[in-house]
């Protein structure tokens, strides 16, 4: 009977993340291609991956290597789209609500209607903070779910983490600090809060080894990385980006708390309906006077907003912050079961209030997703389309996108990048235009795609063949694609 409970909810949670991923993922068939810039410099890595280059040494980006094997998956699947990617957030968006059901089961004392996860669904996929999809911070939600179900489950059951699990929580922590490291301090707080746990409880030796074996499970997700990277000589390339170029070149604007709080402030307005799902787990905390788990999730909170919210702020950062946003289901459905007449009967609880929910989840992504006025344009009005369509006509062609971040141009014609700054990130490195101008100056690539249009002046080789204009949800913008002579 538990493995059908178990089989059921992880049908209920791919269902809905299905869903709600298709009504509010740029990564959807229901548009034509995720035009965001991220996301395509993320495919861009992943796929020079998968064809021999080696990460930040031949191809640069400054994110963590997990996420670009994961783009490297999403491109097996699918070689010029995002449909491979988009499984891929189907499967990652659907073990976070598995987790997050998990946890306001084990928060009520009783299981949930999986149809409840309809809720957190729709108010993350269709919040601004979600913004484009196939974001790091969309990927990391299942990892910070898992450790979040973990530390709550030891608290309420008052007893120690198997020794299983903590190894499991070390592999998970590191595979999420090698995606993204900003979320360290939800990490340095979900240890803090099990030490002091095991520390009042006087369990000593068993809080010593299992500090050592989490150590041993992040080694255990960071070895495969050395390895690569050791194999290949790129070691120092890796640190250089991922830690030295993040830390010191890729700050942010502002800091300190006065930033902090006002990024916080950004987050809450980008995501009001996960902040609200997180008060009502607050209020309730507090009138049912689980002051434990409150100051757990309160913690954890504060450490993932203090590393991930501390320096700039991008719409999709605060994102991060979702992974709480099923707690609001334990007071809903707490209320849910106080007004259905007999509590081991289905009910309203067990039918009618989570069929309402799926279908006003529905509603709300259908109407509500920024981007939802991008759904159902046709092909030719996306340049990359356009642009890939000519490009293919060459055998072997070679493209170079000049100037900007990664316009999906590498994406839709299938070509592997030229060089080692494929495309201008937004690193303050002289490297990248020194390399892309010399690329240009000897004529280097056969076609470039370009934001700006006067090109042929600073080149003479290349010439305008075609431009088109497009909004692709942040403003009208204008890419021109040139044809060396």
């Amino acid at each position: 009977m538990p493995r059908l409970k178990n089989a059921t909810r992880a049908v209920w949670c791919v269902v809905i993340a299905a869903a709600v991923l298709l009504l509010c993922s740029k990564s959807s068939p229901l548009l034509v291609l995720n035009d965001w810039m991220d996301a395509n410099i993320f495919f861009t890595m992943g796929k020079s991956m998968f064809n021999g280059k080696v990460l930040y040494r031949d191809v640069f980006d400054h994110k963590g290597p997990v996420l670009y094997l994961l783009y490297g998956i999403g491109w097996l699947l699918d070689h010029t789209g995002f449909t491979g990617v988009l499984v891929l957030e189907i499967a990652a968006f659907a073990v976070f609500l598995g987790f997050g059901l998990q946890t306001a089961s084990l928060l009520t004392g009783r299981e949930l209607h999986p149809a409840w996860a309809m809720l957190p669904a729709a108010a993350i996929a269709a919040g601004r903070s979600f913004s484009h999809g196939g974001s790091a911070e969309e990927f990391l939600l299942p990892f910070l779910a898992a450790a979040l179900y973990g530390l709550l489950a030891v608290l309420v059951q008052n007893s120690r983490m198997s020794r299983r699990m903590v190894l499991l929580q070390g592999v998970l922590a590191g595979c999420a600090l090698w995606l993204k490291y900003t979320v360290l301090g939800f990490y340095l707080v979900w240890v803090l809060v099990l030490a002091v746990f095991y520390g009042r409880r006087g369990w000593w030796k068993e809080l010593g080894r299992s500090c050592g074996i989490y150590l041993v499970g992040m080694a255990l997700a960071t070895l495969p990385w050395v390895l690569y990277f050791g194999i290949h000589g790129a070691l120092k390339d890796w640190f250089t980006a991922y830690f030295y170029d993040n830390l010191f070149l890729y700050s942010g604007t502002g800091g300190g708390v006065g930033a902090l709080v006002q990024h916080i402030w950004w987050a809450v307005r980008d995501a009001l309906p996960v902040a609200a799902l997180l008060l009502l787990f607050f209020l309730w905390a507090g009138w049912s006077r689980r002051w434990g788990a409150a100051a757990a999730v309160c913690l954890l909170a504060v450490g993932l907003a203090g590393t991930s919210l501390m320096g700039g702020y991008l719409v999709y950062y605060g994102l991060v912050l979702a992974v709480f946003a099923p707690l609001g289901l334990v007071p809903l459905t707490v209320l849910a079961a106080k007004m259905t007449a007999n509590r081991n009967s289905p009910g309203a609880l067990g039918f009618v209030l989570p069929g309402v929910g799926l279908v006003l989840g529905l509603i709300f992504c259908w109407v509500s997703s920024p981007n939802a006025p991008l759904r159902g344009r046709p092909a030719d009005s996306m340049p990359q389309v356009r642009f890939a369509e000519q490009i293919q006509e060459t055998p072997q062609a070679t493209v170079l996108n000049y100037g900007t971040l990664d316009g999906g141009f590498y994406t839709a014609s299938g070509v592997l990048p030229p060089c080692r700054y494929f495309c201008v990130t937004n690193m303050p490195l002289q490297e990248q235009w020194t390399e892309q101008d010399a690329l240009m100056e000897n004529g280097g690539v056969g076609y470039v795609v370009a934001l700006a249009g006067n090109l042929q002046d600073r080149f003479p080789r290349y010439h305008c063949i075609d431009q088109c204009s497009y909004d692709g949800g942040e403003g009208t913008v204008t890419w021109y694609l040139y044809r060396r002579q």
